[in-house]
């Protein structure tokens, strides 16, 4: 794509005839995956917003969290004394305004469940799930590009930035197994939630190399984001698809070659 080019809209049925034509020009015995980013691609909306947002109307962070998460309100600029609650609320205001790291934000989300028991954390997100309508969010235009790697045997992977346990809810309701989930992932200690990510953060430039972790040895075949942070994984792969893309992709879509916007 040359720079300043409008990416060319396309229709899920020209999305599958471009994967096709990219998997008849590779050799015949590659292992194929395609990657959807979650939130804002797989549905609308960001179900780790929607997770965050009811911990805190419940005032349900755990003392557990609170060691943590005075180092990012420190980091942040944010308000680091008070109750833990008042230390969470003002980390989310600090995302809002800019002023506190992305990355360290959705990672945070996760590991803030610190003290739960994965039964727990798991029955909090099917509550949100279903209290945010989360199956009426569904982009169910995607079905034919679903389908299709379906029929053929092309695995789908989900590359997110939201908790796994609320992504793997969400791709259930699209007939994704929850083993094809890559998602924020805080360690496990004595069958609770630890204050921690394991592993890297799975953002933006990470997120290639958290797939590519997932299933060593595969080749993208497609990808699937709308958002700024979703170039890294876009740009590796060979049918790259901005599904409903929001600006921040846009504006950098000539570093995606072959980009085509899907949805409206």
């Amino acid at each position: 794509m040359q720079e300043g080019r409008t990416p060319i809209q396309e229709t899920p049925e020209g999305v599958v005839r471009r994967l096709v034509a990219a998997r008849a020009a590779l050799p015949r015995e590659e292992d194929l995956v395609l990657a959807f980013d979650a939130d804002g691609t797989l549905w609308s909306g960001d179900v780790g917003n929607d997770l965050f947002e009811t911990l805190i109307a419940e005032s349900a962070v755990r003392e557990e969290a609170r060691e943590a998460l005075i180092v990012e309100a420190r980091a942040a600029g944010a308000k680091a004394d008070g109750h833990t609650l008042d230390i969470a609320q003002g980390l989310y205001r600090a995302l809002a305004e800019g002023t506190y790291e992305e990355a360290r934000a959705f990672a945070m989300m996760a590991w803030v469940f610190a003290g739960f028991s994965l039964g727990e954390v798991a029955e909090f997100a099917g509550r949100v799930v279903a209290s945010r309508g989360l199956e009426a969010r569904l982009h169910r235009f995607l079905s034919p590009v679903l389908a299709w790697a379906e029929a053929e045997k092309v695995p789908v992977w989900v590359v997110s930035a939201s908790p796994r346990w609320i992504v793997e809810i969400g791709v259930a309701l699209l007939g994704i197994p929850a083993n094809r989930v890559v998602a924020m992932t805080p360690r496990i200690q004595d069958g609770r939630i630890a204050a921690e990510l394991v592993g890297r953060p799975v953002y933006g430039e990470h997120k290639p190399l958290a797939l590519r972790e997932a299933c060593p040895g595969a080749t993208l075949l497609g990808a699937f984001g709308d958002s700024s942070y979703d170039v890294p994984m876009l740009a590796a792969s060979r049918v790259p698809v901005g599904v409903r893309p929001k600006a921040g992709l846009l504006a950098r879509a000539a570093e995606i070659p072959s980009l085509v916007v899907l949805g409206t």
